[in-house]
């Protein structure tokens, strides 16, 4: 057995990676589990690579806010990473929106974040179903670099991540926890923090804490080749599209509202049969049939996406509050029973602050 620890986290996303960082500056002893090959392979991978300044939720202000609160902090830590070399739009749908072009330019001034209106027919790349909207300076990362960023951080800070190291197993003594890794090893933790976002129930469950119901969702998100400039679009509100730069590739990012959510539960935990590309709802799928599926819908915005090519796709898992259809509610959550702190989150740009939330936590505990 091996000795006990102050902090044991479990997943080396960027949220692990954020508060495993965060709890070593205060001295503390932190050891970090990552069930897979290297980190931010899961969740901060495969999804749209977007910092979020709130524009994308003109039926939730509050959740709009929350993503400010991010930003900067992110965008600054991290700003080897960081891709602002575009034009960045939002605009409203002529038809079936959820909101219109008037209640969404009163939403971006609630928000308080620098914007300028535009019209569609100024945009270098044709757009149709569309006139208003708006330009703004959310920006996009790339994730090989963070990548390399944060293992870099990770290095000079000491800190001990075990790769290939799946927590199977977490019980409570009075006052401290067992962890039994994949490894078949056993290890002590004075206090948990379960950063392994979708999966986190799992682990939860088993220490006799009540688990939620959570939307569990498997998203798709083609990589796709274009010939045009640098550019992000987003068609608002309502089963429409964004595209946005790849990192700094010159590919981009095609994600459609409803085409690209391939499947969903509500449960308490996530099918494991998602963690693997090898069993995931996509496997199934007719892949070129499904990606011409998504361009005829959005080359009705977008008519020169007709154009574009397949490259490859990112997939994954991704988890939101149930029953939220109406505000789109995306809050980041931070749960815990004092010792056992439970991080629910979707947005990278959230990772920063929300590790100085615990890390006030931690200090509170060990008195640091």
């Amino acid at each position: 057995m091996e000795p006990r620890i102050n902090v044991a986290i479990i997943g080396c996303g960027i949220f692990g990676a954020e508060i495993a960082l965060k709890a070593s500056n205060l001295g503390l002893s932190v050891k970090v589990f990552e069930a897979n090959e290297d980190i931010l392979l899961g969740a901060s991978m495969n999804n749209q690579n977007r910092l979020h300044l709130g524009f994308h939720y003109p039926r939730d202000l509050e959740t709009g806010i929350q993503s400010i609160r991010g930003f900067d902090l992110f965008k600054n830590k991290y700003k080897e990473c960081i891709q602002s070399n575009f034009l960045n739009t939002y605009f409203i749908a002529d038809n079936n929106s959820l909101t219109n072009v008037n209640e969404y330019l009163i939403f971006c001034e609630k928000l308080g974040v620098p914007y300028k209106k535009i019209n569609s027919k100024d945009l270098p790349i044709k757009l149709q179903g569309v006139e208003k909207g708006i330009i703004c300076n959310e920006v996009v990362y790339d994730c090989e670099i963070l990548r390399e960023i944060v293992k870099e951080n990770i290095k000079k800070n000491d800190i001990d991540i075990s790769l290939n190291s799946m927590v199977e197993g977490i019980s409570k003594n009075d006052n401290f926890f067992n962890l039994k890794i994949s490894s078949g090893k056993v290890v002590n933790a004075d206090v948990v923090i379960n950063a392994t976002y979708g999966a986190s129930n799992y682990l939860t469950e088993q220490l006799g804490i009540m688990v939620p119901e959570r939307l569990y969702e498997y998203t798709v998100v083609p990589i796709i080749e274009l010939d045009i400039d640098r550019i992000g679009i987003t068609i608002m509100d309502g089963p429409f599209l964004t595209i946005l730069p790849f990192g700094r590739t010159n590919k981009f990012l095609l994600y459609h509202v409803d085409l690209s959510v391939i499947d969903s539960e509500v449960n308490t935990k996530l099918n494991l049969d998602w963690l693997s590309k090898e069993t995931s709802p996509l496997r199934n799928k007719d892949k070129k049939e499904y990606f011409n599926m998504m361009i005829e819908k959005c080359s009705s915005f977008i008519p020169a996406l007709k154009k574009s090519k397949l490259i490859d796709f990112l997939e994954g898992p991704r988890m939101v509050l149930p029953r939220r259809d109406k505000s789109d509610e995306r809050p980041s959550i931070i749960t815990n029973t004092d010792d056992y702190i439970e991080v629910f989150s979707g947005k990278i740009d959230h990772s920063i602050w929300v590790a100085e939330e615990i890390n006030k936590k931690l200090i509170t505990k060990f008195n640091a």
